[in-house]
């Protein structure tokens, strides 16, 4: 079965519960760089502390969130569902259950409706799923058990095919995982971790989303799903959830396949003989390494080989932002090559990084404060304009800045020129190799553009084959793969039965 890659977001809030921006703006922005999403409202906490000299804040910031997206449900149903086209764009609909003892857990259904309903413990929401046809998806699952973190002796495959090993809150996939978790709700537990999960063996795919508490599904580098599906309806993608035919990235659309046997990504396979492994990824940017792990364990690293000189296509990255914090900074800014063709646009587009917002219905940051922020306007084979609003990043931790990602057919003699907010740049594409140039729109402190570095799309991508032979009753395959620029994806497991 031959399948396209298709690209999501299925956890993110907005003001409909608690968070900010709108759901028409979160839907807007969605459309704009993926294919699928999930607005998700907070709605339930069963075992929410009760301790009012303590977490009294915390418990009504909560109770009103949920009384706010009650009070919202159809609404936020009914233009989800007006979103929706088969073929365009597809939202499907979703609530959050929190969780102390169990870890949080998000509900989803095929869709276009979904009923909210609440339940005392885990065993009822499974029921409730099942009885449902939906799916039931831990997130930030690393943090330790009984404190929002999974507890993987709960835990059943039955109602979740995947489990969220990366968002805002960092990454769980494993105990020595980059991105640690940084929130005040805690450290990374080893014990709650995907690796553990499967140590215990459980069966489950693994996903990325963004838990963005801003409006912005999507949000480059806070977490993406890649979908394996027949075609871009809700139907096939559904059916790819529930094949766990799915896996994580950060932030670039990193094309990574594995299969075993020609069986792919979260699927289950016999074989007591030597197996073929198959191993494709084309990345957004220069690949780092690509490694196949066998049962947790890293068993072969892959790099990418020497470049021919006659390798007329590249990957080029141009990057926007810095300056002053909370002074937002608009840009308006065209590009032109000379010769040769722009053969692809992905756009690398974030909101502000918001995963605990200040209050019930929130605030609109002002470089968020327009529907859409950042905007591709037109596009040819050789031209690209856009425009962007952007503040200063917040910590030399946290980027606010904004970039695109294209692909391009030309010969290093060709130029590059770029005029923005009033600055022309031009750059013979030799001068890129390898290198990127800066240049500050107003002198020291203030908003920039980062061009390049321009890297051979050999660099980009690899591909490999090998044979591997049986090691236990039943071995994991799964890939990692790793980008210089720290972008990364983690595929879900195949598992091998002997």
């Amino acid at each position: 079965m031959s399948y396209q890659l298709y690209w999501g977001d299925l956890h993110s809030h907005c003001s409909i519960s608690y968070g900010e921006g709108t759901v028409e703006q979160a839907l807007l922005r969605a459309k704009a760089q993926l294919d699928f999403c999930s607005i998700t409202g907070h709605a339930f906490w069963p075992d929410m502390p009760t301790d009012r000299e303590r977490y009294g804040e915390i418990i009504d910031y909560h109770n009103e969130g949920f009384a706010r997206l009650a009070g919202n449900w159809d609404r936020l149903i009914e233009k989800q569902a007006v979103a929706s086209r088969d073929g365009e764009f597809i939202a499907f609909p979703s609530y959050e259950w929190h969780s102390l003892k169990y870890g949080d857990h998000n509900v989803y259904a095929r869709g276009p409706k979904l009923e909210l309903r609440n339940v005392v413990d885990l065993p009822a929401l499974r029921e409730l799923v099942r009885d449902a046809n939906a799916i039931m998806i831990p997130h930030h699952i690393g943090y330790a058990a009984g404190y929002r973190g999974i507890d993987w002796k709960h835990f059943e495959d039955s109602q979740s095919p995947f489990a969220e090993i990366f968002s805002l809150h960092g990454c769980s996939e494993s105990e020595d995982a980059p991105y640690p978790m940084l929130h005040d709700m805690g450290p990374r537990d080893w014990q709650s971790t995907a690796e553990a999960g499967w140590v215990m063996g459980h069966r489950f795919g693994v996903i990325a989303s963004t838990d963005h508490h801003g409006g912005y599904p999507g949000s480059h580098g806070d977490g993406r799903i890649g979908v394996f599906a027949e075609s871009l309806t809700r139907d096939a993608i559904w059916q790819a959830f529930l094949d766990r035919r799915v896996y994580a990235v950060t932030g670039d659309k990193i094309d990574a396949r594995l299969t075993v046997d020609d069986a792919w990504i979260g699927s289950t396979i016999q074989s007591g003989t030597t197996r073929r492994l198959k191993i494709a990824v084309r990345g957004s940017d220069k690949l780092d390494r690509v490694e196949l792990l066998k049962n947790d364990r890293v068993t072969r690293r892959f790099f990418t080989g020497p470049v021919a000189d006659s390798d007329a296509r590249y990957r080029l990255r141009i990057t926007w932002g810095w300056g002053q914090r909370d002074k937002p900074v608009s840009w308006n800014a065209r590009l032109k090559l000379s010769d040769g063709t722009i053969t692809d646009v992905e756009t690398c587009f974030s909101g502000q990084a918001i995963v605990a917002p200040q209050g019930v219905g929130g605030h609109t940051d002002s470089s968020d404060a327009e529907d859409l922020p950042h905007e591709i306007l037109e596009r040819t084979t050789r031209s690209l304009a856009w425009r962007s609003t952007t503040t200063g990043n917040r910590s030399t931790r946290h980027s606010t800045t904004q970039a695109i990602s294209l692909g391009i057919d030309a010969a290093l003699n060709s130029e590059l020129q770029i005029e923005v907010n009033g600055t022309k740049l031009v750059y013979p594409l030799e001068q890129l190799l390898g290198r990127g140039h800066s240049t500050y729109q107003r002198g020291w402190l203030s908003e920039a553009i980062r061009v390049g570095p321009l890297v051979a799309a050999a660099e980009c991508g690899l591909t490999a084959e090998l044979d591997d032979e049986p090691e236990s009753e039943c071995d994991r395959y799964r890939l990692r793969v790793f980008q210089t620029n720290g972008q990364c994806a983690w595929l879900s497991p195949i598992w091998v039965d002997r």
